[in-house]
């Protein structure tokens, strides 16, 4: 059924399934790790201490948020590997390339449609 959709062999699509399945684990436990973090944050003495602090959690929470989009991304790629639609481009509907995939196993465009995209929105930058 997937083999219709994407130029990959059933072995390269499941090496991909098992490396976003990895990918997750990984978000998920550092996930785990952000929280418990931020909890345990206890009351700062110092005022250069705490501006530190400050820094690193912003750093934190831009990557957790980094984390969390590409965990989206992990689970609608694995939902199309379930419905037999991975590897098809969700702009033009063609198949998108067995390279591109393997470098990127979570895309969801082909890189024409990638491309026209980023063109678009740097226009309004």
């Amino acid at each position: 059924m997937s083999a219709e959709v994407t130029e990959l062999t059933e072995m390269e699509l499941l090496t991909l399934k098992e490396s976003m399945l990895t990918q997750k684990a990984l978000i998920l436990n550092k996930s785990h790790e952000f929280k418990e973090e931020q909890s345990s944050m206890s009351a700062v003495a110092e005022e250069a201490e705490a501006a530190s602090q400050d820094i690193a959690n912003n750093i934190s929470i831009h990557l957790h948020e980094r984390d969390r989009t590409a965990l989206y991304a992990i689970e609608r790629a694995l939902g199309k590997i379930a419905d037999g639609t991975y590897g098809q481009c969700e702009s033009c509907g063609e198949c998108i390339s067995a390279r591109r995939l393997q470098a990127r196993p979570f895309t969801a465009l082909c890189i024409e449609c990638m491309e026209e995209q980023e063109s678009h929105s740097n226009i309004f930058q």
